[in-house]
Formats: structure tokens, C-alpha cells, sequence
């Protein structure tokens, strides 16, 4: 009886001992969770918020929109994508051809319409981006056989806060991506021969687009290696390469000067502390953790539709990183890394929480003190970005009053300027995107000397410059200037600093007439300075 007594007393100490520490951290598994669903949705709303300031912004959202622009309207009007750079615009095709064969329909379209072509092309650019989430819902499904981790994966895909200000510039980036997930999922189907050939022309299409979208063939090729399936993997690659080399043969038929272009690009500047603050940030977003969880899940249940998209999210990243180091890259290098984590991330969130439900209090809440560490940075810039794309909208009429005024005043001058969306208005546009003749006449492959000679000459009617650059000669991103020491030099002999409007330094010739000279009340400078 008194045993009995004892272990009936000693079990319910027991119970009500569980039950104390047991709903503390049920509600400390449910906040860490809770918190890392919120910074996801703060990362999806400062996109939303940021695409929708994007695309009725009155100037270029990022750089080099204009320039972009430029060349698809050339191809519209001239059907040339490959002029000589040695020649004005000065201006080397960057992006895969079909960047800008594809951009030209909305281009054309808004032509047609009488609508200004940037925002038809920049709702291209948005479509691309919904299409790329569309590809990454049902990836996630087919992999993951469940509704509510796909919904959650696309969460993850919309969820860094750096992509905000990207959807709507004018590139190939999303373009091309989403042609890279529409060949993976068109290869996960199934493995039949007619699915890879579409599998491989569509990987094939997303190189034509950017030229850095390598990540799909080689993640299949290697996959279909790993498994002993020699002759696909040949067959595979076959046509991929056909694909490509049908797109560049075609454009070199109609196009002599497409080599010219390619050969320009070939010997890229490198610079490697800005690319390892690159990718610190980028190892820095929410997606990678647990994308990294997902991975090793998926490892654990060695499914060969999950190991090929291990192999996928392994190599876009390794192709991200090996790419960086080119003074031109920039985050969005790593778009595709980001979507192809999120695939992973999802049942990595929910099979981390899985395991929480057994593991002891202390370890969950180390967890949540990390996560809170690594996230709050990623929260606060989010709500920093929506603080400015909301101080953006309250200012946009204003802005683009003067904005309109200015363009009125500059429009059908010669100008020559560091900045696109300027240049992009010029009576004869130079040097549209001035960063990457910079990078090209560091590798000798264009020379800036004829321009210099022209600034010297006050050929050109008005030079606009962004605040502070004449002064610290255009010294900028990744350590590249944007103009040669000799231009800068050439500026400051033959024109004076007129005026400051919205943060552009605007330079008028010293040997020009009054008769020939904007009013620079027109331009509403803020300030004069004299000769």
C-alpha cells in the first residue's frame, strides 16, 4: 500500500513537473517559428511594395536601365543588336541576344500603344519574376507532395530583402531564370528522351538570355553521370550545346560584329573584396540556413529527384560565387542560388521544427537567441526599405514635376553624362553605360581618348555628372571609375561647374555663347556658381 502510495505520489510529481517546462517550450518553438515566418513576410511585402514603386518610377530603377533600353530600341528600329563600339553609342551588347529579342516585344508593343516602352518592359520584367515563383510552387510540390511546404518554399523565394529593388530593373536576370527552372522542372516530369530535349533547348534559351545560366546543365549532366546514364548525359548535352550554338550562329550570320562583342567581354576586371562581401551578404538571407537543413534532409531520404536538386541548388551557388569576382557583378548574381534554396528551405523549416518538438528546452532556445541574432539585420533593412519606398511615393509628384521640367530643357542637346537616364536623352547618346567602358578600356578593349579630345573641343552642349564625382573623379562601384583621368581632366579645362539639381552637377562649356546656353533656372538648379 505505502508503494503504491509512493510511486503514485512520485508520478504525479512527475507529470506536473513535465507539464511546467513543457508549454514554456512549446511557446518558445512557436515564437521561433513565428519569427522566422514574419521576417519572411516583411522580405515579401518590402518586394511587393518595392516592385510597385519600381514600375512607375519616372527614372531608371537601377543601373544601367537606360542603357538597356537604349540598345533594345536600336534593335526595334535598326534590327542590329552588334554595332561598332568604336562608334557612338559606344555601347557594348552585355547580355545573351535574346535579352534583347525578347524585350523588344513589350518594347514594340508600347510603341504601338503610344505608351512610354519602360513600363511595358518593366512589367515584362515583373512577369518573369511571378513566372519564377509560379516554377518554384510547382517544383516544390512535385518534390515535396504537399501544398502548404510549396506555398511556403515561394515565401522563402520572395523573401530577400535585397531583391526589392530589382524587380523591375531592366535585365535579363529573371528571364533567364525562369527559363532555367522551366528546363529543370520539364527534366523532373520525367526521363524520357523527348522531356530532356525540352529540357535541354529550354537550359539552352536561359544562356542565351545570360550568360552565366550554367548551373541547370551542369547540375543534370552530373546527376545523369552519378546514375551511369552515359549515353543521356551525352544526348543531354548535345543538345544544350546545339542550342546555343544555333542562337550565337544565327546572330554571327546576320551580325558580323557579334564576335567583336563576345571578345570585348571575354577578359573581365577582377576585384575580390567587394565579392566576399557579396557573398557574406548573400549567406546572410533567411533562405540559406535552412535551405541547408532542407539539403541535408533530402540527402537523408536519397530520392533521385531530390538528389538532382541538391546537385542544382550545390552548383548555383558555386557558379554565383565563381562569377562574383567580376568588377560587374553585383546580388543579383545570386537570384538563382536564392530560388533554388527555397526549394530546400521550406521542408527545412518544417522538419527543423520537427525535430524541436524532441529536443530539449535549452538547445531551442540557443536556436532562437541565433536566429534572432542573424534575422533582426535582415528585418530592420526591410522595414528600412519600406520606409523609403513610402517616403518615395509621398514625394513622386514633385519629383517628377521636376523631373519633366528638366528633361524638357536638356532633351535634343549633345550631352554626355555618367549617369543612363540622362544620356538616354541626348541628341546623339555617348557612352550610355559609362561603367562598362570603364571596365573594357582597363582591358584595352575601347579607348576613351576621342571623347576626351571632344570635352576638350566643348562639342557638347551640357555634361551632367553625379554630385560630388568631378570632384572625386567618378570613383565608384567595386573601385572602377566611370571615366578616364584624361576625360575628368578634359572636364575641368574646358567646362565650369553651372549648377547642382538632384544630386547631378551640371557642366557648362566655358567658351559657349549666352544664346546657346540653357537657362539654368529651366533646369531648376539649386544653386549657381560663377565661371
Amino acid at each position: 500500500m505505502t508503494t503504491k502510495a509512493t510511486g503514485f505520489v512520485h508520478k504525479g510529481w512527475h507529470q506536473r513537473w513535465s507539464a511546467r517546462h513543457f508549454i514554456p517550450a512549446l511557446r518558445l518553438r512557436a515564437l521561433l517559428i513565428g519569427s522566422v515566418v514574419v521576417v519572411l513576410v516583411s522580405g515579401a511585402l518590402s518586394i511587393g511594395i518595392g516592385t510597385v514603386v519600381g514600375f512607375v518610377s519616372f527614372r531608371d530603377v537601377g543601373y544601367p536601365d537606360s542603357a538597356n533600353l537604349l540598345r533594345i530600341g536600336d534593335f526595334v528600329h535598326s534590327g542590329r543588336l552588334y554595332p561598332d563600339i568604336d562608334r557612338p553609342p559606344y555601347l557594348v551588347t552585355l547580355y545573351g541576344p535574346l535579352t534583347y529579342v525578347l524585350l523588344a516585344i513589350p518594347y514594340k508593343l508600347a510603341e504601338a500603344a503610344a505608351i512610354t516602352p519602360h513600363y511595358l518592359v518593366r512589367l515584362s520584367i515583373v512577369g518573369a519574376v511571378c513566372i519564377c515563383v509560379l516554377f518554384i510552387l510547382l517544383v516544390s510540390k512535385r518534390l515535396h507532395r504537399s501544398r502548404s511546404i510549396s506555398w511556403l518554399c515561394a515565401l522563402f523565394a520572395v523573401s530577400v530583402c535585397s531583391m526589392a529593388g530589382w524587380t523591375t530593373v531592366i535585365r535579363g536576370d529573371f528571364i533567364a531564370l525562369a527559363f532555367s527552372l522551366l528546363g529543370i522542372y520539364v527534366f523532373l516530369l520525367t526521363n524520357g528522351s523527348p522531356q530532356q530535349i525540352g529540357a535541354a533547348v529550354c537550359s539552352g534559351i536561359a544562356f542565351l538570355v545570360k550568360q552565366t545560366s550554367l548551373a541547370v546543365p551542369i547540375a543534370i549532366i552530373i546527376w545523369l553521370i552519378y546514375y551511369r546514364r552515359y549515353k543521356d548525359a551525352i544526348f543531354w548535352a548535345t543538345g544544350f550545346t546545339l542550342t546555343v550554338v544555333s542562337g550565337y550562329g544565327f546572330a554571327w550570320w546576320r551580325e558580323p560584329m557579334v564576335l567583336k562583342h563576345i571578345v570585348a567581354l571575354a577578359d573581365p576586371v577582377l576585384e575580390y573584396r567587394g565579392a566576399l562581401d557579396l557573398i557574406g551578404y548573400a549567406v546572410s538571407q533567411p533562405v540559406v540556413p535552412f535551405a541547408a537543413v532542407g539539403g541535408l534532409f533530402a540527402l537523408w531520404k536519397n530520392t533521385p529527384e531530390n538528389l538532382l536538386f541538391v546537385i542544382y541548388c550545390v552548383v548555383a551557388w558555386l557558379v554565383a560565387i565563381l562569377t562574383i569576382p567580376q568588377v560587374g557583378g553585383a546580388i543579383n548574381y545570386f537570384w538563382e542560388p536564392f530560388f533554388a534554396s527555397a526549394v530546400l528551405a521550406g521542408p527545412g523549416l518544417c522538419e527543423l521544427k520537427r525535430k524541436l518538438n524532441h529536443a530539449p528546452i535549452l538547445i531551442t532556445a540557443l536556436l532562437f537567441v541565433f536566429l534572432l541574432r542573424s534575422f533582426l539585420p535582415v528585418l530592420q533593412e526591410n522595414l528600412g526599405d519600406m520606409r523609403e519606398y513610402y517616403a518615395a511615393l509621398r514625394d513622386y509628384q514633385m519629383r517628377k514635376t521636376k523631373w519633366v521640367s528638366f528633361v524638357s530643357t536638356i532633351s535634343g542637346r549633345r550631352l554626355l553624362s555618367t549617369i543612363p537616364d540622362v544620356t538616354y536623352y541626348s541628341l546623339v547618346p555617348e557612352i550610355p553605360d559609362p561603367f562598362l567602358n570603364s571596365v573594357l578600356e582597363v582591358r584595352g578593349r575601347w579607348n576613351s581618348r576621342s571623347v576626351a579630345s571632344q570635352i576638350d573641343a566643348g562639342v557638347y552642349d551640357l555634361i551632367i555628372v553625379g554630385e560630388g564625382q568631378s570632384a572625386n573623379k567618378g570613383r565608384g562601384y567595386r573601385g572602377i571609375k566611370k571615366w578616364s583621368d584624361e576625360m575628368w581632366a578634359a572636364l575641368a579645362r574646358a567646362y565650369w561647374l553651372a549648377c547642382v539639381f538632384d544630386n547631378m552637377e551640371v557642366w557648362l562649356p566655358r567658351k559657349a555663347s549666352e544664346e546657346n546656353m540653357p537657362s539654368l533656372s529651366a533646369i531648376g538648379c539649386l544653386a549657381s556658381k560663377q565661371r
